[in-house]
């Protein structure tokens, strides 16, 4: 830090008179210097000198990781566009801002996925990159995939990458459109690059897992920072209108008591369930009165068919 607290970058530097190496803040070196250190960490970057990297990377990683060229690029976009899996790993746990977008809005999964880098997409979205993320022409990388593939023409020799596009959309598929419930997220952790990891416990049974922030719908995080918990609910008791909102009494499946809560913070099929239970009273009430009403009613009187014959009774004498 400097003496207004502020970051500072400083570069460890080699002298040539055979003195100790030490650490130098940037306004203590020459600019041809300067020149030269980037020249060769771009180079390294675009070429994907996986040993260059591991080493710089080792003592300056993550401000190494997010400085950017002059089209806002960071080293994970040149990596990711070559398809360099291990560079790309290490880019990322190396804290480098995974949906940086360049001038023209291109994340390092846009790279990826443009140069249908199916291995390199796998390992974005393990990290936790956003397929979401829009360019400046609003495209998300779904969006991107059908643009080239609408582009590319249909000829044998472009066979390939349209069978690799084919796995990056499922890839990407396999991301956005699994929605499955959670029964409660458990933890949070940060990620050195600032994003938010959640470990989350699911409806269907299956194990806790860690989900990357972007994976998660805005209303469970904002309830999890707003300290609310996901309980799984066994059924609806009771409902009543507050003013414009409508409220239900909740049974828990586990020992929390029952509560009351609005319809925002209920799944759908639980309120469906409970509606077609209020049908089904109401249907069933209907018939009930309507049993009551036609008992009550006076008796027709017997037909000839129905009455049994029999000898009148003798008259007195």
């Amino acid at each position: 830090m400097d003496e207004q607290n502020r970051p500072m970058v400083e570069y460890l530097i080699k002298w040539k008179d055979g003195a100790p190496s030490t650490w130098e803040p940037e306004a203590n070196l020459a600019d041809n210097l300067l020149r030269d250190f980037e020249a060769a960490w771009w180079t390294a970057c675009r070429e994907g000198d996986e040993a260059k990297l591991k080493k710089l990377l080792s003592t300056s990683g993550r401000i190494l990781a997010n400085i950017v060229d002059e089209n806002r690029r960071s080293g994970l976009h040149f990596v990711a566009a070559t398809g360099n899996v291990p560079c790309t790993k290490m880019f990322c746990q190396a804290g480098a801002d995974l949906n940086l977008g360049d001038k023209e809005g291109y994340t390092p999964l846009h790279m990826a996925v443009g140069y249908s880098h199916v291995a390199t997409v796998a390992a974005l979205l393990e990290a936790g990159a956003d397929p979401e993320v829009q360019d400046r022409q609003s495209r998300d990388v779904i969006a991107l995939v059908e643009s080239i593939r609408d582009k590319m023409p249909i000829a044998q020799e472009y066979m390939g990458r349209r069978m690799a596009l084919e796995q990056v959309t499922g890839l990407l598929a396999d991301n956005l459109f699994e929605e499955v419930e959670p029964v409660a997220v458990l933890k949070a952790r940060k990620n050195e690059n600032g994003t938010r990891d959640f470990l989350v416990k699911w409806s269907d049974g299956s194990e806790d897992s860690w989900v990357p922030q972007w994976n998660v719908a805005n209303d469970v995080v904002e309830d999890f920072d707003a300290g609310l918990e996901y309980g799984e609910a066994e059924r609806i008791l009771k409902s009543v209108q507050r003013g414009d909102s409508r409220e239900y009494l909740v049974q828990w499946k586990d020992d929390y008591p029952d509560s009351w809560e609005v319809e925002d913070h209920l799944p759908q099929h639980l309120i469906a369930d409970w509606e077609e239970r209020q049908r089904q009273r109401l249907l069933n009430s209907m018939h009930n009165v309507a049993d009551s009403q036609n008992s009550s009613h006076s008796r027709a009187p017997q037909s000839k068919q129905s009455a049994g014959r029999r000898q009148p009774a003798a008259q007195p004498a």
